[in-house]
């Protein structure tokens, strides 16, 4: 059997499945939404067409998901490929709402690379949205929001994924110190539980045209054995009275923060070593920052400063405010 016909085969089997868990009236999208690619299947109403849905995605399918809230916690674990990615999207109204702020992650990506991921309101649970050993992904259009911990998790080995225009707010409900907008990678006394007591390489992963306002932790935390990310064309800030010091933290090396508004209750960028070799290398280019009236736009703090971390002069500030704590280059 070719490949071509393989896939039909696979597809039309998705949409017997999901027809077959959803109401007659949601077996094929609504005149009222419009599909968001070709070949796009109606995913009916409930927690569980939409588990079914995931559980039976495979590369190529296009889940459309009905204007209507989700209630439940998801998770996605089919890997596709470069040439036919699993797209998974919403319209105006789609909500993953997963309850109770204490516990859980409302929509959790396993090993589900090639994944776009488009268009829905995540909210609930005590993680909104997390990738675990998860490469070649894409989130877009997405509100992450009112959940116990951090919004947006990539970890585990989650590397060369793309974030682009995701809005996260309203983080830390319970946990407040674990209130971060965005977390890249995992601390090292972390690396035991999700690595294989191996760093966590969660490389290469780009974060475009953010909005992350009201966190109780960093609007953006990038832990060591992290490397290479982007940050570009973002607003990242965090709530009025956060437990930390910086809006904020590079742990990992080369990354590169650039044209960004980031506003922080002290300082607006932090620079530390964790643990050596990370730290080292990162840029921070051309952003508007906006540290608190004790802070300063880039702090980079102990030997970090010999890591050859590196703070353009171009960056600016509002009036009366410190660039950084070394020389500007």
């Amino acid at each position: 059997m070719n490949r071509t016909l393989a896939a039909a085969i696979a597809v039309a089997a998705l949409a017997a499945a999901l027809s077959a868990c959803a109401p007659g009236s949601d077996t094929a999208p609504s005149a009222t939404v419009v599909p968001c690619a070709p070949g796009a299947v109606a995913v009916g109403e409930g927690a569980e067409a939409l588990q079914a849905a995931l559980d039976a995605a495979v590369p190529g399918a296009v889940l459309q998901l009905a204007p209507t809230v989700y209630r439940g916690r998801f998770r996605a674990s089919a890997s596709a490929s470069a040439q036919a990615p699993i797209v998974l999207c919403g319209s105006a109204g789609t909500v993953l709402d997963g309850g109770d702020v204490g516990d859980g992650y409302t929509l959790h990506l396993e090993g589900a690379d090639y994944w776009d991921v488009r268009d829905l309101t995540v909210r609930g649970s005590q993680k909104g949205v997390v990738l675990d050993a998860t490469t070649h992904s894409t989130l877009s259009g997405l509100t992450i929001s009112d959940v116990g911990q951090e919004g947006l998790h990539l970890r585990a080995g989650s590397s060369d994924n793309t974030v682009r225009s995701v809005t996260v707010e309203r983080t830390g409900l319970t946990d407040p110190e674990f209130g971060e907008g965005v977390y890249v990678g995992s601390a090292e006394s972390n690396w035991c539980r999700y690595t294989a007591c191996e760093p966590d390489r969660s490389d290469r992963n780009a974060f475009l045209d953010l909005v992350v306002r009201d966190t109780t932790a960093e609007a953006l935390d990038a832990k060591e054995g992290t490397t290479g990310g982007v940050v570009r064309g973002s607003s990242l800030s965090v709530g009025p009275a956060p437990a930390v010091d910086s809006a904020v933290d590079l742990k990992g090396s080369q990354w590169r923060l650039e044209g960004n508004t980031i506003s922080g209750p002290v300082d607006a960028v932090s620079i530390h070593v964790i643990l050596d070799p990370w730290g080292a290398g990162n840029v921070v280019a051309g952003n508007l920052l906006r540290p608190g009236p004790d802070g300063v736009g880039v702090a980079v703090v102990g030997s970090a400063r010999s890591a050859g971390n590196a703070v353009a002069c171009d960056n600016t500030l509002e009036t009366g405010a410190v660039l950084t704590d070394v020389a500007c280059a």
